[in-house]
């Protein structure tokens, strides 16, 4: 580090973590489960259904995707494609309020508009995957302004034809707001469908492809002293290394565990986990701390799903309870806050100073 180096110019002293990644990294995403039955067999007779199946298989499976088949009872006759559009909504009446539903096919018996909307209406909160094959789907859903993942289904006979209909749609940044999905045609997915998966930065797949994302951290900085009660300035940058971004809503958490008592407080950060992307993420944060005894506190980070079940992070080392170590801050009991406004005069992402240089006058 040299002598100008902006660590020296921290407002503050400070601690650095810089974790070592783990050797092997852990990837989230990865496989997804189909989930679904024939429309003939889920609704044999007109508002008689059997759905229990189905929505037991959503429970258990991981990362369900549902994937209708069409295929029509006999007793639906020229009306097929109405009362088709009715199983839809009864089925999202009932799979799409407390997501168990992954991602959902927008399978159709004919291209239409009816069956289309039936999708959108009973899946307000559930990913639709549109197939990439269904062009004029694709359209329609873009006119409507609703958001969509895609579906690719792709093999080493067909792989340079998926680059062609992704370029033709202009659907080469899908990736960035929804996820894809990856379908591989083969038993295995070869070489050439690996790689294009990765520049597709697919995220799911129905064969073990090594898709997903997995953020590791590169660097936590926080104060070496705070005030009880007062707040603690944090900054974070992750790396996605992953093909995906997260797309989810996790929790990021610290835990501060006292050193000599064994009492510990949760800090929940205020991360937006869902528009984490592939590469480096920072995220900056003062938090509120409750009142605590002084005295010295490990430092723990910790991510979490909805369920506060843990979530790998790529760090080395133990993750008791889903937290990692990450140092340790000394806790005073003092009159006011002195690092509440911390960063009123300093950049925390690290430019320093604040105030832009004047132009250089011009000597007439």
């Amino acid at each position: 580090m040299g002598k100008y180096s902006l660590e020296n110019y921290e407002p503050y002293k400070t601690v650095k973590i810089r974790p070592e990644p783990p050797e092997e990294a852990y990837i989230h995403g990865g496989l997804i489960t189909y989930v679904g039955g024939s429309w003939k067999e889920l609704e044999p007779e007109r508002g008689v259904y059997r759905l229990e199946p189905l929505l037991e298989a959503s429970r258990s499976a991981e990362k369900p995707v549902l994937a209708l088949s069409a295929e029509a009872p006999d007793w639906a006759g020229d009306e097929a494609a109405d009362s088709y559009s009715e199983f839809v909504r009864k089925i999202g009446s009932l799979a799409d309020s407390d997501g168990r539903l992954y991602g959902v096919l927008m399978t159709t018996l004919t291209d239409g508009e009816e069956q289309w909307n039936a999708y959108m209406e009973a899946f307000g909160k559930t990913t639709l995957f549109a197939d990439l094959r269904q062009e004029r789907l694709i359209r329609y859903l873009r006119e409507q302004g609703r958001e969509f993942g895609l579906r690719i289904v792709c093999g080493e006979d067909n792989w340079l034809s998926c680059c062609e209909a992704l370029a033709r749609q202009r659907l080469s940044e899908v990736w960035k707001r929804k996820p894809v999905l990856l379908h591989v045609a083969d038993p295995e997915c070869g070489p050439n469908v690996r790689r294009e998966a990765r520049r597709w930065h697919a995220a799911l797949s129905n064969v073990d492809a090594g898709l997903g994302w997995n953020a590791g951290l590169r660097r936590f900085t926080y104060p070496s002293t705070v005030a009880s009660g007062g707040s603690l300035p944090v900054r974070l940058w992750l790396v996605n290394t992953g093909t995906s971004p997260v797309y989810e809503d996790l929790e990021l958490k610290l835990r501060l565990v006292r050193r000599d008592g064994g009492e510990s407080y949760e800090i929940p950060l205020q991360a937006r986990t869902s528009e984490w992307t592939v590469g480096d993420i920072v995220h900056n944060e003062i938090a509120e701390l409750p009142g605590m005894p002084a005295d010295a506190y490990f430092v723990r980070i910790g991510l979490f799903d909805k369920e506060g079940r843990p979530i790998r992070l790529n760090i080395r080392g133990d993750h008791a309870e889903g937290y990692y170590d990450a140092g340790e801050v000394s806790v005073e009991r003092i009159d006011g806050d002195p690092l509440a406004n911390a960063w009123d005069t300093y950049y925390p992402e690290g430019y320093y100073p604040l105030e832009d240089p004047q132009a250089p006058q011009t000597e007439q």
